[in-house]
Protein backbone atom coordinates (compact mmCIF):
# COMPACT_ATOMS: atom_id res chain seq x y z
CA UNK A 1 0.00 0.00 0.00
CA UNK A 2 1.44 3.50 -1.19
CA UNK A 3 1.98 5.99 1.64
CA UNK A 4 -0.71 8.18 0.39
CA UNK A 5 -2.79 5.59 0.06
CA UNK A 6 -6.61 6.52 2.53
CA UNK A 7 -7.90 3.97 4.40
CA UNK A 8 -12.13 3.80 4.76
CA UNK A 9 -14.33 1.68 7.07
CA UNK A 10 -17.28 0.46 5.42
CA UNK A 11 -20.28 -1.88 6.18
CA UNK A 12 -19.54 -5.42 4.59
CA UNK A 13 -23.71 -4.97 3.16
CA UNK A 14 -22.33 -2.35 0.28
CA UNK A 15 -19.34 -4.60 -0.65
CA UNK A 16 -19.51 -6.48 -3.30
CA UNK A 17 -19.27 -10.12 -4.04
CA UNK A 18 -15.57 -10.62 -5.05
CA UNK A 19 -14.21 -8.62 -2.10
CA UNK A 20 -16.82 -10.51 0.22
CA UNK A 21 -15.23 -13.76 -1.10
CA UNK A 22 -11.70 -12.40 -1.10
CA UNK A 23 -12.55 -11.90 2.50
CA UNK A 24 -14.18 -15.23 3.08
CA UNK A 25 -10.44 -17.14 1.39
CA UNK A 26 -8.18 -14.98 3.10
CA UNK A 27 -9.81 -16.16 6.79
CA UNK A 28 -10.04 -19.55 5.25
CA UNK A 29 -6.36 -19.52 4.86
CA UNK A 30 -5.37 -18.01 8.52
CA UNK A 31 -7.77 -20.62 10.38
CA UNK A 32 -6.25 -23.51 8.24
CA UNK A 33 -9.70 -24.73 7.01
CA UNK A 34 -7.70 -24.23 3.59
CA UNK A 35 -4.55 -25.38 3.34
CA UNK A 36 -3.60 -23.61 -0.31
CA UNK A 37 -4.92 -20.35 -2.49
CA UNK A 38 -6.39 -22.85 -5.07
CA UNK A 39 -8.35 -24.81 -2.20
CA UNK A 40 -9.58 -21.59 -0.57
CA UNK A 41 -10.64 -19.87 -3.45
CA UNK A 42 -12.37 -23.12 -5.28
CA UNK A 43 -14.19 -23.11 -1.95
CA UNK A 44 -15.62 -19.47 -2.23
CA UNK A 45 -16.07 -19.05 -5.86
CA UNK A 46 -13.26 -17.01 -7.26
CA UNK A 47 -10.57 -17.36 -9.56
CA UNK A 48 -7.01 -16.90 -7.85
CA UNK A 49 -6.38 -14.20 -10.25
CA UNK A 50 -9.23 -12.08 -8.48
CA UNK A 51 -8.14 -13.00 -4.99
CA UNK A 52 -4.22 -12.01 -6.17
CA UNK A 53 -5.61 -8.89 -7.21
CA UNK A 54 -7.67 -7.25 -3.94
CA UNK A 55 -5.91 -9.71 -1.08
CA UNK A 56 -3.55 -6.85 -0.38
CA UNK A 57 -6.19 -4.30 -0.38
CA UNK A 58 -9.20 -5.44 1.70
CA UNK A 59 -9.22 -6.40 5.16
CA UNK A 60 -11.18 -7.13 8.11
CA UNK A 61 -11.03 -4.09 10.58
CA UNK A 62 -10.22 -6.60 13.50
CA UNK A 63 -6.62 -6.49 11.61
CA UNK A 64 -6.50 -2.69 12.22
CA UNK A 65 -7.58 -3.04 15.86
CA UNK A 66 -5.74 -5.86 17.43
CA UNK A 67 -2.91 -4.78 20.01
CA UNK A 68 -4.30 -0.68 19.87
CA UNK A 69 -6.74 1.26 21.78
CA UNK A 70 -9.94 1.90 20.82
CA UNK A 71 -12.51 4.12 22.39
CA UNK A 72 -16.03 3.03 22.75
CA UNK A 73 -19.56 5.37 23.38
CA UNK A 74 -22.40 3.31 25.07
CA UNK A 75 -25.51 4.72 26.12
CA UNK A 76 -26.38 2.73 29.36
CA UNK A 77 -29.01 2.45 31.41
CA UNK A 78 -29.28 4.42 34.94
CA UNK A 79 -29.85 0.78 36.85
CA UNK A 80 -27.38 -1.02 39.29
CA UNK A 81 -24.86 -2.95 38.00
CA UNK A 82 -24.53 -2.50 33.88
CA UNK A 83 -21.20 -0.92 33.73
CA UNK A 84 -19.77 -3.49 36.35
CA UNK A 85 -21.21 -6.05 33.56
CA UNK A 86 -19.42 -4.34 30.79
CA UNK A 87 -16.22 -4.27 33.04
CA UNK A 88 -16.58 -7.78 33.44
CA UNK A 89 -16.43 -8.25 29.75
CA UNK A 90 -13.93 -6.13 29.27
CA UNK A 91 -11.38 -7.94 31.95
CA UNK A 92 -13.19 -11.46 30.54
CA UNK A 93 -11.87 -10.91 27.03
CA UNK A 94 -8.51 -9.77 28.04
CA UNK A 95 -8.98 -5.91 27.65
CA UNK A 96 -7.71 -3.61 29.31
CA UNK A 97 -9.64 -0.35 30.80
CA UNK A 98 -7.19 2.45 30.09
CA UNK A 99 -9.96 5.54 31.00
CA UNK A 100 -13.45 5.41 31.05
CA UNK A 101 -16.03 8.71 31.68
CA UNK A 102 -19.59 9.00 32.20
CA UNK A 103 -22.04 11.79 32.00
CA UNK A 104 -24.80 12.17 35.15
CA UNK A 105 -27.82 10.26 34.06
CA UNK A 106 -30.73 11.98 32.78
CA UNK A 107 -33.64 10.50 31.71
CA UNK A 108 -32.50 6.99 32.68
CA UNK A 109 -29.63 6.90 31.24
CA UNK A 110 -26.08 8.23 31.22
CA UNK A 111 -23.78 8.37 28.15
CA UNK A 112 -20.27 6.30 29.00
CA UNK A 113 -17.25 6.30 27.01
CA UNK A 114 -14.46 3.57 27.27
CA UNK A 115 -11.09 3.40 25.98
CA UNK A 116 -9.72 0.12 26.11
CA UNK A 117 -5.84 -1.12 25.39
CA UNK A 118 -6.80 -4.16 22.97
CA UNK A 119 -3.33 -6.32 23.00
CA UNK A 120 -4.04 -8.84 24.42
CA UNK A 121 -7.65 -9.30 24.03
CA UNK A 122 -8.74 -13.35 23.11
CA UNK A 123 -11.65 -12.45 20.84
CA UNK A 124 -12.23 -10.73 18.05
CA UNK A 125 -13.19 -6.85 17.93
CA UNK A 126 -16.80 -8.40 16.75
CA UNK A 127 -17.51 -11.09 19.45
CA UNK A 128 -16.59 -8.45 21.94
CA UNK A 129 -18.72 -5.54 20.59
CA UNK A 130 -21.68 -8.14 20.32
CA UNK A 131 -20.76 -9.13 23.69
CA UNK A 132 -21.05 -5.56 25.25
CA UNK A 133 -24.47 -4.86 23.27
CA UNK A 134 -25.66 -7.84 24.73
CA UNK A 135 -25.44 -6.90 28.37
CA UNK A 136 -28.96 -6.42 29.63
CA UNK A 137 -28.88 -2.25 30.51
CA UNK A 138 -26.93 -1.41 27.52
CA UNK A 139 -28.82 0.51 24.48
CA UNK A 140 -26.29 1.48 22.57
CA UNK A 141 -22.36 0.24 21.80
CA UNK A 142 -20.38 2.45 19.01
CA UNK A 143 -16.75 2.69 18.00
CA UNK A 144 -15.28 6.35 18.13
CA UNK A 145 -12.11 5.70 17.09
CA UNK A 146 -8.39 3.91 18.24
Amino acid sequence: MADDSKLYIIREEILSDFLKKTLKAKELLESGKAKTINEAVKKVGISRSVFYKYRDYIFPFTKFSKGKIITLSMVLEHTMGVLSSILDVVASSGGNIVTINQSMPSMGVASVTISIDTQYMEISLENFLGQLASQNGVRKVEILGE
